[in-house]
């Protein structure tokens, strides 16, 4: 009996210190594994549908580690809490960025880690918090879901907006203008053979339309130069003469002044003088009109005293 006892004891002592070494072997090895990973606390302010407890964790579409847990936030339903687990040398700084995202056209949800710029501090955890926390941003598809009770409202005025278009006043319409189109369309057709002989008339008077517009651009440069080279001068001759009838005029006003007595006293004792003088100067006008209509009528027979011979026509 006493020797089965000590075989009894001696196995139970073998054996616990068999359990013994396992789980010191695997308490020292959860040790090791714990030491190569961090864990953070990624703080989602939307719905974190598609992500599920062991997705995927990429940084810049590497994948550094994967999701160990998923909860609400106590203080906040509406925030949800997924703890991840990082390679430890994955270098999340205090500006990296983390968002939701899909993987591809499967539409599996994973988390994507983005930006952090090497000056900046490794993230550690704030007083009260169990683990360094970082809030995501807002994702691509819960923007989409956001604005998208916008683009329903703008695609149904759209379609409101195509049904007054294709309503049937405008269809008869369009059908109507379709008819009138295919009616000209037939005239032209039946038109074709004028139409082809009509081409080179067209061809024709193009040309003589741009002969008459070299002609008028001809003309309209001789008359710059006409403008140019006569009517300026003339203008500032005339413009010249004026300046001198009006010194004239000046002068002979000037003199009135002077001489207004001297008028005055001639018009008064001098006109019943000057009335026969100017009968006789009446007379001799007349005869001088008279020579001078002698002298436009035949002037030889005025200048030499006889007629001259006249030319013989042949009848």
């Amino acid at each position: 009996m006493e020797t089965r006892a000590s075989h009894v004891l001696i196995g139970a002592f073998t054996l616990l210190v068999f359990v013994s070494g396992f789980f010191f072997v695997l308490w020292v090895g959860k040790l090791s594994l714990e030491r190569e990973y961090d864990y953070y606390d990624v703080v989602f302010k939307e719905a974190v549908t598609g992500l599920t407890v062991g997705g995927a964790v990429q940084y810049n579409g590497v994948q550094v580690g994967e999701v160990r847990k998923l909860s609400l936030a106590q203080n906040d339903p509406r925030q949800a809490i997924a703890r991840v687990r990082l390679n430890a040398d994955t270098p999340v700084k205090t500006d990296t960025r983390a968002k939701l995202a899909l993987l591809g056209l499967t539409g599996v949800a994973i988390i994507q880690f983005t930006e952090g710029t090497p000056g900046a501090p490794r993230l550690a955890s704030k007083n009260g918090e169990p683990l360094p926390r970082i809030v995501a941003d807002e994702s691509a598809f819960q923007s989409l879901m956001n604005s998208g009770q916008d683009v329903a409202i703008s695609a149904n005025e759209v379609l409101l907006r195509v049904g007054r278009i294709l309503s049937d006043e405008n269809v008869a319409h369009l059908t109507s203008t379709l008819e009138h189109i295919d009616q000209v369309t037939a005239v032209v057709a039946e038109q074709r053979t004028e139409l082809r002989s009509m081409i080179p008339q067209l061809s024709a008077a193009s040309a003589h339309l741009k002969a008459t517009m070299d002609r008028i651009d001809l003309l309209a440069t001789s008359a710059n130069r006409f403008v140019d080279g006569q009517a300026i001068p003339l203008a500032k001759s005339a413009q010249s003469w004026l300046a001198t009838v009006q010194r004239a005029t000046d002068t002979a006003n000037a003199m009135l002044e002077q001489n207004r007595v001297a008028v005055a006293s001639f018009g008064s004792n001098g006109l019943g003088q000057v009335a026969p003088t100017l009968a006789e100067l009446r007379l001799t006008l007349q005869s001088l009109r008279a020579i001078t209509s002698q002298l436009q009528n035949d002037p030889a027979v005025y200048l030499l005293g006889q007629e001259q011979p006249r030319e013989f026509v042949p009848k």
